[in-house]
């Protein structure tokens, strides 16, 4: 944190944040932000603000990121819904073949109105580039993010769903999407058929990834079947290319039904080469954990001793009223609250690091800069009711203010009643 600053007066500023509660500081500050940025910080500032927000005791963080999601395909599960993730697959080309332009566009702003007003900044969406949608999807996702651009900053990845080696066409469709300035390429090895098929998908993946500069974000490891393998495989071809600190995994629930000494091998070869891990505990819980009455995998891989090898781990909410998952509502605190209930984290570090994994793990992993509420920090921020992250990831009825850039984008307000 920088120094205290020692004036009480502020020349004029864009907003004022009064009376606000910060994570790592005690009592209440005031915050003042400036041409997109955070001007000064201090216990309270007398100040001609252009708008002031009485914060009330709330607190005031950073806004969420959100970096695992699939946009193209929200609000479509009135096309096809399905009840396993094998089941999910097999019908996915069903819907992706109703799909339009307009069609997408529309849903991805649905969605994006709620990422907006819920305190989601930046998301980094999965987008299906392959044989069924072609490049009906990317064009759509491509048309809402252009309307949302001074709300909410959204990355895409061009995602071969449908495979490598079963879906020939889709190397020529990645190399187009690259050739439109997507700078993710994505890939899902354990749909091809065999263990050098997956190999096939992850080398191809690689070889366009390298071609346009571009870096790697894979679903690996995505059941909880121990017989895949594809986490350790991206792994040790990420170390034998040398793309160290380009490449992401998601998923990775596999991981968490390895024997132990297996999963501590194969989470070494993550850190040594720089992977950052996606886990998605909203959808995989309900998706996940076997078909029988009782589930016996939660479908959040093994995120505790990831973190204590010093693995960058994000969480994502992944889909909302899609083919793999009816629910969802687009609220990153939800995303955190599930993180926590997922993986067993329960201290008050833990459910720190849970908001982090929301926060600041998913904006390194995105390469936000200047994430951090500080002096020269950007003026992205939440502003909540609630005074500490308990009574936050409690979802308690209340305001939140979303300030994108420094400027007021969205927000939530609720109330309650009773006959009584």
């Amino acid at each position: 944190m920088t120094d205290l600053q020692d004036k009480t007066s502020l020349p004029n500023c864009d907003i004022l944040i009064s009376n606000a509660r910060l994570l790592d500081r005690e009592g209440t500050w005031d915050v003042a932000l400036e041409t997109g940025k955070i001007a000064a910080i201090d216990r309270k500032f007398v100040s001609g603000a252009a708008r002031k927000i009485d914060a009330r005791g709330g607190l005031v963080t950073m806004s969420f990121v959100d970096p695992h999601f699939h946009l193209d395909k929200v609000l479509s599960r009135d096309y096809v819904g399905a009840l396993s993730y094998s089941e999910a697959f097999a019908r996915a080309r069903e819907a992706k073949a109703q799909f339009t332009v307009a069609d997408v566009e529309a849903r991805v702003c649905a969605a994006l109105d709620l990422a907006v007003a819920q305190g989601l900044g930046a998301i980094r969406s999965q987008v299906d580039v392959d044989f069924a949608t072609r490049l009906v999807s990317l064009e759509g996702v491509l048309r809402a993010r252009e309307r949302f651009k001074n709300l909410i900053d959204v990355e895409i990845v061009a995602f071969p769903q449908e495979g490598i080696v079963t879906d020939p066409q889709a190397p020529g469709l990645l190399r187009e999407a690259l050739s439109m300035g997507i700078r993710l390429i994505g890939g899902l090895p354990e749909f091809e058929r065999t263990l050098e098929d997956q190999r096939t998908h992850i080398a191809t993946v690689m070889d366009i990834a390298e071609k346009f500069d571009a870096r790697i974000d894979m679903h690996c490891d995505y059941t909880d079947l121990p017989q895949f393998k594809t986490l350790e495989m991206l792994a040790d071809m990420t170390l034998e290319r040398g793309l160290q600190g380009r490449v992401t995994a998601d998923h990775c629930c596999a991981l968490a039904v390895y024997p132990d000494d297996e999963a501590a091998r194969v989470i070494e070869k993550v850190k040594q080469a720089e992977i950052g891990v996606i886990i998605l505990p909203i959808a995989n819980l309900q998706m996940l954990g076997g078909e029988g009455v009782t589930p016996v995998n939660r479908g959040s891989s093994r995120a505790k001793e990831l973190l204590n090898a010093g693995v960058n781990v994000s969480a994502g909410a992944d889909n909302m009223y899609d083919i793999w998952f009816r629910f969802n509502r687009m609220d990153p605190i939800d995303t955190a609250y599930m993180t926590c209930l997922s993986t067993g984290m329960r201290t008050d570090a833990e459910v720190r690091e849970a908001f982090e994994m929301t926060t600041s793990r998913p904006a390194r992993l995105l390469g936000i800069e200047n994430y951090r509420l500080d002096v020269g920090g950007r003026a992205d921020l939440v502003v909540h009711s609630v005074s500490n992250l308990v009574d936050m990831l409690r979802n308690i009825p209340g305001r939140r203010i979303h300030i994108k850039n420094g400027a007021v984008v969205g927000g939530v307000e609720a109330s309650t009643w009773s006959a009584r």
